[in-house]
This record gives structure tokens, C-alpha cells and sequence, in this order.
């Protein structure tokens, strides 16, 4: 396997504490903080209708928020519960990988390690952006009166997302601004370990599959080129099997991801397309 992409890969994933091997109790506790501090997060938006006269309009702005936040802590807590399922995955794609023998075949394998890498490192460069962006969104009124001398007349302190936290927000500026920055914190890294973690596998599957076609193309040139005998019957059945089985591992290994995926990715794909529309609509 490409190291670079199993470096991005296992970073993206201890960063949120999704790591599926070594799991100490500190990881464990880091887990139940970042889960802990996006499920608060998610309350203290909802709790903006008890203080706030409810309209359509501040309906659509707070539930389209907190939907997409909903969205990260499933997929948090279902890479948290499937752990065991990543680490089997991992070590099967690992063992798969340093089992090929055929100089072809490791060329292939590395040419779509490549591919994950790249698209990891985009992934991982979107993210940075984001987060960096999401971060100075509270703080620009500030920056632009030092910079440009503007003066604002609105006050500094403004945080873009609607929540309520029943105490003087004043006051408590700066403890509100490091919660919602631990938030995009924990969803970026969440987003990014998921994102990672199935467009990396995905595209080692597609080159396993790739193998086998190789595989099953060598068998059949032995057939073309070469006068039949028994010799080369042996040869091409063995080069057939040799294809099966990897068809099959791949198969079973990409069954093996869908099947333990499968209800998270419905029940996102529900709330996204959710999230969406509310943003749409409002």
C-alpha cells in the first residue's frame, strides 16, 4: 500500500479518535469529549427556540444547521462502533497488498495507491480551507477595522450560527467561540477521516478488481499465443484461479464495507439531501 495514503489515512483518523487500533482510555475519553461536545452543540442551537420567537425563517436557518450537524455526529459515533470493521479492513487490504508477487501487479496496485493518495491530499487540503475559513468568519468585523480602518457599526462579537446558551453571550464571548471552534474542529477531522477512509478503500478495491482482469487477460494470452497442450492448460488454470481468488477477495472485501455501512450512509444520504433543501428553501 502506498504509505503516504495510509499516513493521511491513520492521521485523519487519530486526530478524531477514530483510530481503530490501539485504543487506549485516553482515546476512549477523547472520543466521548468529541462526541459529547458536538451533541452539546447541536442543544444549544435548539434551545435558540425557547428564547427566540419562532418563525418559518428561523426555523430553516436553525434546523438546517443542526441537521448537518446531526449528520457528523452519526457518522462519528458509526466509525466509533465500527471500529473492529475498519482495523479488519485495513489489515486484509495490507495483507492482499504485500501478498502480490508479479511486478505488474505491484504496478498496479501502487497506481491506484497513488490515486487515493492524491484525492486523500485533496481532501485534506479542502478540509484545512474550510476549517481555516469557518474560523475567521466570527473575528473579520475585527480584522477589517484594524487593517482598513472601517468603523462597524455593528458589534464585534458576532458568531454566524444562531445558538443559546443562557448566559450573558458578552460576557462569555470567548468560551462560545472556542466551543463552536472545537465543533468545526471535530466535524472537519470527521469528514475528512470518512471521506478518506471510503474513497481510499473504494479505489483499492477498483484496483484489486483491476489485478483480476490482469490476471484472467495474461491466462487467456497463454491460450492465443501458444500451441494448447497440457502444460499450458495447467498454466492457464492456474492463472484463472489465481484471478478468482483475487475477484473474490475483492468482492467480499467491498461486501464487507457496504455491509457494515450500508444503514449509515442511507440515513446520511436521508439527512443531507434534508440539509440541503432546507438551505435550498430558506
Amino acid at each position: 500500500m502506498d504509505t503516504q495514503f495510509l499516513y493521511i489515512h491513520r492521521i485523519s483518523l487519530v486526530a478524531s479518535g477514530l483510530w481503530p487500533c490501539n485504543r487506549t482510555m485516553l482515546v476512549q475519553f477523547q472520543s466521548f469529549v468529541f462526541s459529547l461536545t458536538m451533541i452539546s452543540f447541536i442543544i444549544f442551537q435548539l434551545t435558540t427556540f425557547l428564547t427566540t420567537e419562532c418563525t418559518l425563517d428561523l426555523i430553516i436557518e436553525i434546523l438546517s444547521i443542526s441537521f448537518f450537524q446531526l449528520l457528523c455526529v452519526i457518522a462519528y459515533n458509526s466509525f466509533w462502533s465500527n471500529a473492529h470493521v475498519l482495523e479488519r479492513l485495513l489489515k486484509n487490504l495490507q495483507y492482499i497488498c504485500s501478498d502480490l508477487k508479479d511486478k505488474n501487479e505491484i504496478a498496479i496496485i501502487k497506481r491506484y495507491g497513488h490515486i487515493a493518495k492524491c484525492v486523500a491530499i485533496a481532501f485534506t487540503l479542502l478540509t484545512i480551507c474550510g476549517i481555516f475559513i469557518l474560523t475567521l468568519l466570527p473575528i473579520l468585523p475585527r480584522i477589517f477595522d484594524i487593517f482598513f480602518l472601517v468603523n462597524v457599526s455593528e458589534p464585534y462579537r458576532n458568531i454566524y450560527i444562531r445558538t443559546e446558551y443562557f448566559v450573558d453571550e458578552e460576557e462569555y464571548f470567548y468560551f462560545i467561540l472556542l466551543h463552536l471552534y472545537a465543533v468545526t474542529y471535530i466535524e472537519g477531522v470527521t469528514l475528512l477521516g470518512g471521506a478518506v477512509t471510503m474513497t481510499g478503500y473504494g479505489i483499492y478495491s477498483c484496483g484489486l478488481f483491476n489485478i483480476a482482469s490482469y490476471r484472467i487477460e495474461q491466462a487467456i494470452r497463454i491460450n492465443s499465443d501458444e500451441v494448447t497442450n497440457r502444460k499450458n492448460k495447467r498454466e492457464i488454470d492456474k492463472k484463472i484461479s489465481h484471478a478468482v481468488d483475487i475477484h473474490r477477495t475483492s468482492v467480499e472485501y467491498t461486501e464487507c464495507y457496504l455491509y457494515n455501512f450500508n444503514g449509515t450512509y442511507c440515513m446520511l444520504t436521508v439527512i443531507l439531501v434534508i440539509c440541503l433543501s432546507l438551505h435550498l428553501f430558506g
